[in-house]
């Protein structure tokens, strides 16, 4: 009988102490006002989390695939499912995609892309998803500016001229959010904007070409953390924008072995031309950079 007991009493333990593990785990994650960016290792395609002061989500892209949830699920807090922010830079697969998973285990409030279609099934599904889901839509566009707290985001391209004078065709979908087809690569349009939260300045960048980096660097200075244009491709960033930006970390979201030979050895030289730490989710798997405060000093990524 008392061995029963024992027994009992062991298991009942044993219970106790796991479920204080998982509301330690949960708790630390809610008492843990650090705020940090994730450049997901999604392959290869874009997706970027940020989790800001414990309480504010943002994601831009998600890649192509379900593996942002497996990004999402080890540096989000577990019981939040609210991304109050989030942006697809342009409308192609291994940047939308993603969303697709996302928007079944997780409520997406605000959702910034351009108003650019791509006709293929799986971004046709999507659009009919983030409408289904009633997650609000909006376009930003060049000198456009969102503040929400302590983040200024800064957008400097596209302009709306340039989509102007390249639509040939637009819809309305049920939201009421306009979509237009349009002649040139979907690249070109590609958001490009500067993040900032308190000394941290964070330029995001798409797939811009070689055209479009030429056309903004006039308009962009100095930053803290570049997230390269399109994988490292040979046809993405140019001397002319990286000596502009001269940026402490650069980001090169690529996927391993990937059949485009992303990043270029061109792309590398030219960062390397300006002293930046280069950093690789396709050597490093997720890169986690701490975003402190007002005293940081120089920021440094790490693997995880």
């Amino acid at each position: 009988m008392e061995e029963a007991l024992t027994s009992k009493r062991s298991i009942v333990a044993a219970i106790l102490i796991a479920l204080l593990f998982v509301f330690f785990s949960l708790s630390r994650s809610y008492l843990n006002s650090d705020s940090f960016i994730v450049f997901c290792d999604v392959g290869q395609g874009d997706a970027t989390y940020i989790r800001l002061q414990n309480k504010i989500d943002i994601l831009v892209d998600a890649g192509s695939d379900r593996k942002i949830l497996q990004c999402l699920g080890k540096h989000m807090p577990f019981l939040d499912k609210n991304i109050e922010l989030a942006f697809i830079t342009h409308p192609q697969k291994d940047h939308y995609g993603g969303f697709e998973h996302i928007l079944d285990r997780y409520t997406v409030k605000n959702l910034i892309l351009n108003p650019i279609n791509n006709k293929a099934l799986s971004y046709q599904k999507l659009l009919d998803k983030l409408v289904l889901k009633n997650v609000n839509l909006k376009s930003q566009y060049s000198e456009d500016v969102i503040r929400l707290n302590e983040i200024n985001i800064t957008f400097y391209w596209p302009t709306k001229d340039y989509l102007r004078e390249s639509v040939y065709q637009t819809k309305t979908l049920k939201s009421e959010f306009k979509i237009n087809d349009v002649f040139l690569n979907l690249n070109k349009y590609s958001q490009v904007f500067k993040f900032e939260f308190e000394e941290t300045s964070i330029l995001f960048t798409g797939d811009i070409d070689k055209e479009i980096s030429n056309k903004i660097s006039s308009s962009l200075s100095r930053v803290d953390i570049l997230k390269v244009p399109h994988h490292g491709s040979k046809n993405g960033i140019t001397k002319k924008l990286i000596d502009k930006l001269i940026p402490k970390i650069s980001i090169i979201n690529v996927g391993k072995n990937n059949s485009y030979g992303h990043p270029h050895k061109e792309v590398l030289d030219l960062l390397e031309s300006v002293n930046t730490q280069i950093s690789r989710t396709d050597e490093d798997g997720n890169i986690v950079i701490k975003l402190k405060s007002h005293n940081s000093k120089r920021k440094t990524a790490t693997k995880n």
